[in-house]
């Protein structure tokens, strides 16, 4: 639930890998600070420790020199859609972090709603529960597990 001052809280076992990856002693406010991302295709946010952006914003390099023009121009569409809009939050020991007003809208995540967090590999997704739902290509798998948590807080959509 993302309550109606925009705090939401980052469930236990994905804050837990936050910390343990961020390279910083997980008891430490340093390592409790992640990267909140839009998503590069899907309608949804992505949040990551520091290391995981270091290793994505090589890939995105890398593909914007593979993607140059002709005269070596970059196409900046690369970093754009790659990292989209992003910033740095730091959450509490609870996991309890603000979302940002912008990311909140671009990911359809406002105030007073809720958010539905799911580990992607190095990253958390975090969806608007009916944008998930009713978005075709989410697996059959992921939308049982959405629908399961929904029903765990007893929230209707």
């Amino acid at each position: 639930m993302v309550d109606d001052k925009g705090r939401v809280a980052i469930p236990s076992a994905l804050r837990a890998a936050l910390e343990k990856n961020s390279g910083h002693p997980t008891d430490s406010k340093e390592a409790r600070v992640a990267i909140l991302a839009t998503h590069e295709t899907d309608e949804c946010l992505v949040a990551y420790d520091e290391p995981y952006f270091d290793a994505m914003m090589e890939r995105l390099d890398a593909r914007a020199l593979e993607f140059a023009g002709d005269r070596g121009q970059v196409d900046f569409n690369i970093w754009r859609d790659g990292v989209g809009t992003s910033e740095n939050i730091a959450f509490d020991p609870s996991g309890r972090f603000v979302m940002p007003g912008i990311l909140g809208r671009i990911g359809g995540i406002p105030k007073s709603s809720y958010a539905f967090f799911v580990g992607v590999g190095a990253m958390i997704e975090i969806w608007n529960p009916k944008t998930l739902l009713d978005n075709p290509s989410i697996s059959e798998k992921l939308k049982t597990a959405c629908r399961f948590s929904l029903e765990e807080k007893g929230v209707v959509l």
